[in-house]
């Protein structure tokens, strides 16, 4: 792969529009000065704004990722009962799964480095503030993507990839791409096994981004923008943050984090069967509706159709065989 640092635009496999970067994070203040972007450019209306202050960056500590899925692929992941890297990049995709107490430890940090000579009265007298912002797509227990959610830590995820895929090396991860779409900046982490380095050494290791780090059990992610819809400005008051309403909402950009595990297509990344007794959930649509059709417009309807499932209805009986066991045992 030619690292370029460039922008092209390109249709992605769910038919949306693009701009792409390699081999490098571009951090938002850097993304209003770039020339390649500027003009008609998909991303340009909301990312040229200027934004009232609101909490940048917010460091989470991530340690659970979340795969989403259609109805389409339902079926083969657990008919399979794993992950096939899919498209002509052979790569897995999963998104940060972001909890309410990830939230309230990112705001404990963002006060910390925001008034680092308060004291410990101020900061206990401090009222929750970030769920204020916390408003894009990243948060929310919906999904673009389908109605299908797995979950897993991602320490679970890292060793099973290192067994499966790299053969009990250690993955290497690397810079793999900035994505802007019309309101959305994607960083993306590139997992893969030192057996194909050949492929990836153009890329930078992930040791070198100021924006994300991992230190082998979580994602570390400085977020620039966490709100997409701003209807709240930061300001100071003392040493405390004080929130105010604005007298009119803004549209601007929002950033996630994703990682793409490298999986060739004679491979499968597969979880025991028991490791998928609470996977998958089920999820709502969100608003922008991404699974190309794949989707139930309701939790209902897609838990019937997971209840369906040839796959589901075995491991449904499975945990009744067990229940009624251990009933048996116990009444015994």
């Amino acid at each position: 792969m030619t690292t370029t640092g460039n922008f092209y635009e390109r249709r992605n496999a769910r038919n949306v529009k693009e701009l792409v970067c390699d081999g490098k994070y571009i951090e938002i203040k850097d993304l209003k000065l770039r020339d390649d972007i500027k003009g008609e450019h998909i991303s340009w209306k909301y990312l040229s704004k200027d934004i009232p202050d609101y909490p940048t960056p917010v460091e989470f500590h991530i340690t659970e990722v979340a795969h989403v899925t259609n109805k389409k692929c339902i079926e083969g992941i657990l008919s399979s009962c794993g992950f096939l890297g899919l498209d002509e990049d052979s790569l897995s995709w999963w998104n940060l799964k972001i909890s309410d107490e990830d939230i309230t430890a990112a705001e404990e940090r963002f006060i910390e480095s925001f008034f680092p000579n308060s004291s410990k009265e101020e900061r206990e007298a401090q009222q929750p503030f970030l769920r204020q912002f916390t408003t894009s797509p990243l948060f929310r227990e919906s999904s673009r993507y389908g109605n299908f959610r797995f979950t897993y830590q991602l320490t679970e995820l890292m060793e099973a990839y290192k067994e499966q895929i790299c053969v009990d090396e250690e993955p290497v991860l690397r810079l793999y791409q900035t994505k802007l779409f019309k309101q959305e900046i994607e960083y993306v982490i590139l997992v893969h096994s030192p057996k194909v380095n050949r492929w990836f050494k153009d890329l930078p290791e992930l040791a070198s981004s100021p924006l994300v780090a991992y230190d082998g059990k979580q994602i570390i992610w400085k977020a620039q923008a966490i709100c997409e819809t701003h209807n709240f400005q930061m300001a100071k008051h003392e040493n405390n943050v004080v929130i105010e309403p604005m007298n009119s909402f803004e549209f601007y950009v929002w950033d996630q984090l994703s990682l793409a595990f490298h999986i060739e297509s004679n491979k499968i990344l597969a979880f025991p069967k028991r490791s998928l007794d609470q996977n998958p959930s089920v999820c709502e649509i969100d608003q922008i509706d991404l699974s190309n059709n794949g989707s139930f417009p309701s939790i209902a309807e897609a838990k019937e159709f997971l209840e369906s499932l040839p796959e589901y209805e075995s491991k449904k009986d499975e945990k009744e065989e067990n229940l009624s066991g251990k009933i048996k045992v116990e009444d015994e």
